[in-house]
């Protein structure tokens, strides 16, 4: 993947409105600094997503309550003057003849071209300028939020119109399909569908979702990015994948909400599957349950339940890391802090603590000091897509 350029990161701190269109400005200049060679550039921004509750369970049919944040990714794209596809982020610039993968930097980038084209959409060769403030690999969904940005944006050049469901859909299909990434279908429906100012509850059993308010104007969350970061591509993940699909086929249960514990109890599994089977029945129960928190504003509850989520990620599921149970464990200490968790696929990137807005700044400190120096950051909700995008998301 492109890394996306860090000379904007400070931006982070301004009003979110800001903060898009100086990152939309950074992708204009971002592919005028490439030498690219086309028309006016067309732009879009996409959010990241941090999950509240509900990790490691959406390829399980399981809940997730998460909401889009203020950090994203802005892409610039405009049809091609040479006929040769550009793909520029900071001071990497990939030209090629070919939208499809060539195992080099601009895969991601170009991938949803390929995911367009193959629902039939007629899409020129193109130039692609990349900026972001969103960090890459860091578990707030940077591979979304780039197909997701790179979509909407090729999609208001062409003058077209796309339904929030399909918009996902094709983000997703970029990555599985035209990349091979195993992901599942959290973090495209979070970019795209996240209420403004609010938290998204996505049952990913029936594809259903649910707008929930953020009810602590004194509350907010803070990120800790660990320095180690993931690859959901990765052996790791994709081996979790596995035994959690392997446990669920094993018992018959077509998702994580069929589960019980008496069933995994009394099953002959091997310990492994049955620990990721607890993880997943156990975090879909935790997602519902936090949704309640969020409904009765109760800080308490909430933060409880994200610490719990991180305990069952550590110890049933395996995907956190030194790096990140010490953040987590610095986080809590905090007077203010409600609870804390590690955010995304684990395996390194960030930790997210609940915490009153008075805690922030301490708290940031500790997580940075107990992960040797992680850069930090405030996650403060963002609309989705479907939002920012009406010319281009229907309905």
């Amino acid at each position: 993947m492109l890394t996306p350029s860090s000379g904007i990161r400070s931006i982070a701190c301004m009003p979110i409105g800001d903060s898009r269109e100086l990152t939309t400005a950074a992708a204009f200049r971002t592919l005028a600094a490439a030498g690219a060679s086309g028309s006016r550039a067309t732009t879009a921004w996409a959010p990241g997503r941090c999950t509240l509750v509900g990790e490691h369970v959406d390829y399980a049919g399981g809940i997730v309550l998460c909401l889009a944040v203020d950090l994203g990714i802005a892409a610039a794209v405009r049809p091609s003057g040479s006929g040769r596809y550009l793909a520029a982020s900071g001071d990497v610039v990939v030209t090629r003849d070919r939208a499809e993968p060539a195992g080099d930097a601009g895969d991601r980038v170009l991938a949803p071209v390929v995911a367009l084209r193959r629902r039939g959409f007629d899409v020129p060769a193109l130039e692609v300028g990349i900026a972001a403030t969103l960090p890459a690999g860091a578990g707030l969904a940077s591979s979304a939020a780039l197909m997701v940005a790179t979509t909407t944006a090729i999609l208001r050049m062409l003058g077209a119109t796309m339904s929030a469901r399909d918009l996902a859909a094709v983000a997703l299909s970029a990555e599985q399909d035209v990349l091979d990434i195993p992901c599942g279908p959290l973090d495209q429906r979070a970019v795209v569908s996240a209420p403004d100012g609010g938290v998204l509850l996505l049952d990913c059993r029936t594809g259903g979702n649910r707008s929930l308010h953020w009810p602590w104007p004194d509350a907010i969350l803070v990120g800790c990015d660990t320095g180690s970061h993931h690859d959901v591509g990765g052996i790791e993940y994709r081996r979790r994948r596995d035994e959690t699909e392997r446990g669920l086929r094993a018992l018959g249960a077509r998702n994580c909400q069929e589960l019980s514990e008496a069933a995994i109890d009394a099953s002959a599994l091997d310990p492994v599957i049955k620990r990721r089977l607890r993880h997943v029945m156990g975090e879909t129960a935790r997602a519902a349950a936090a949704a309640q928190a969020l409904e009765q504003a109760d800080l308490a509850a909430l933060g409880r339940l994200m610490s719990a989520s991180h305990r069952s990620l550590r110890d049933l599921h395996e995907v956190s890391t030194p790096a990140l149970d010490a953040a987590v464990a610095a986080a809590e200490a905090v007077s203010g802090c409600a609870g804390a968790r590690l955010v995304g696929a684990g395996f390194g990137g960030t930790v997210a603590a609940l915490v009153t807005t008075g805690a922030s700044r301490e708290c940031r400190l500790a997580m940075a000091e107990a992960c040797g120096g992680g850069s930090t950051f405030e996650l403060r909700p963002s609309p989705g897509v479907a939002t920012l995008a009406p010319d281009v998301v229907r309905g």
